[in-house]
């Protein structure tokens, strides 16, 4: 109850100082650390096991998805026995290879959905954009098409759907070589980037 206590007040430190120096429970320390995934506690949980070789084994064990075993290995006296090392040393390189197949499989998985998502928006933005006399130009605010069929016209779509009279939209510029739709720059620069131009 103490231990939950210290926890909850957020004295992790002391809670796993509790653990380890009163219960002299190695699992319960590390099921502890794990849950508060913090790396001070298992720096805190290293020093106190380091001259332990039950300790040792434990966390040897089940260290090696949250830490860097060599952190551990580096610290342990010469000469010092430590029951089951070569079990636990074969535990953690299948638990190393295990993280790198998941880490693997998850870059694959990765790679498709961007490259599935990248064909999606490139299809999307392919299509055609239906302009008629109901749409406006988001500058000023008039209709988008001129009320007289015969008069020239210059229309900018950008691929957001959003449309200007070409001479709403600011002129190309050495610092803005692009043109850009004003409302979605406003929004850290959205997927309004490029653009259709629609002429008469």
């Amino acid at each position: 109850e103490t231990v939950y206590l210290l926890s909850r007040m957020g004295n992790s430190r002391s809670a796993l100082k509790m653990i380890m120096e009163e219960l002299h429970d190695v699992d319960k320390a590390i099921e502890f650390a794990k849950e508060q995934d913090d790396g001070e506690l298992w720096e805190d949980l290293i020093l106190y096991s380091i001259d332990k070789p039950p300790f040792i084994t434990g966390l040897l064990n089940n260290i090696g998805t949250h830490v860097d075993p060599i952190l551990l290995i580096h610290r342990i006296k010469e000469g010092m026995e430590i029951p089951n090392l070569r079990d636990s040393l074969v535990k953690i390189l299948q638990d190393y290879n295990l993280q790198i197949l998941l880490r693997e499989g998850c870059k694959k998985i990765l790679v498709a959905d961007s490259l599935s998502l990248l064909k999606k928006m490139h299809r999307t933005q392919m299509k055609g954009v239906l302009v008629d006399e109901e749409n406006i130009c988001e500058s000023c605010l008039s209709p988008i098409l001129p009320t007289d069929a015969a008069k020239p016209f210059s229309v900018v779509v950008f691929h957001c759907r959003h449309m200007f009279h070409k001479e709403c939209l600011p002129m190309p510029s050495m610092n803005a070589p692009a043109q850009y739709c004003n409302i979605c720059s406003a929004k850290n620069r959205g997927p309004g980037s490029a653009i259709l131009e629609m002429k008469k």
